[in-house]
């Protein structure tokens, strides 16, 4: 089935669905970006999966990411089987900064701006999108409803950047109302047209924390999904900070 028509008939639902606003004392859209920051942070310690990237033609490429994560930087290593290592991304200060070091080219570069948004090795995940940068930081909520779906009571927010120049001019989020847990971001462009979504299609409980393991990236324009799935998790890791330094990007891990 055409990714197109999939993403027409999910909207077709959800526009049936009756909105109501969020009234009286219930939850409000700062407690919830709040806990959605929360659950989408990135475990802490050593993370190792895979990014999947398809075209409508059955064309596909595979991309293994290793994150090495601390309290407030983390470090993304990128590679194939077949070109080897690619791309090291550094993300600090809860992923504010971005510095990216292209090994091939040997080039290092911090992303600011517009550059955030360049897409990480053609997939649809951009440099902002794995960056966690708090939603409740960067947006800010302009309306909320409720909406059932799938049996499920669902907060629907409507929120709008704080600061302009990106490419992202407006957001939609799903967040499931027991648990508070994100389960969909549909992204519009700065003309308010909806081009993008991320699903948060599973999540694990560890310790006394829940967190995505694995994101669906619809691009709508250029009709491609990318999957990133984490499988391997090590804990209570202890990093040399000079791994979180964009000046030792270029050196082996």
């Amino acid at each position: 089935m055409r990714i197109s028509i999939t993403i027409a008939l999910v909207g077709v639902l959800l526009s049936a669905i009756p909105l109501l606003r969020v009234e009286g004392k219930g939850v409000e859209a700062k407690e919830i970006l709040a806990r959605v920051d929360s659950v989408i942070d990135y475990p802490k310690g050593i993370v190792k999966g895979k990014i999947i990237h398809s075209h409508l033609d059955g064309k596909s490429f595979f991309i293994d990411i290793v994150g090495y994560i601390s309290d407030s930087e983390y470090l993304f290593s990128l590679s194939s089987r077949t070109r080897g290592d690619l791309m090291r991304v550094l993300y600090t200060h809860g992923g504010e900064d971005i510095w990216v070091y292209d090994i091939s080219e040997r080039k290092l570069s911090q992303n600011i701006g517009a550059d955030k948004f360049n897409t990480i090795l053609n997939t649809n995940f951009n440099f902002a999108d794995l960056s966690n940068a708090d939603l409740q930081r960067n947006y800010s909520a302009i309306s909320m409803k409720s909406v059932t779906f799938e049996n499920d009571e669902i907060y629907k927010l409507q929120l709008e950047p704080v600061f302009r120049g990106g490419n992202y001019g407006m957001l939609t989020l799903y967040v499931r109302k027991r648990d508070l847990v994100p389960l969909r971001i549909d992204y519009f462009n700065n003309e308010k047209i909806f081009f993008k979504s991320i699903s948060f299609t599973k999540t694990v409980m560890r310790g006394d924390r829940v967190f995505p393991v694995r994101y669906k990236m619809i691009d709508i324009e250029r009709e491609t999904v990318s999957i990133l799935f984490f499988t391997g998790f090590e804990e209570n890791v202890h990093f040399d900070k000079r791994l979180f330094r964009h000046q030792n990007l270029h050196e082996k891990l």
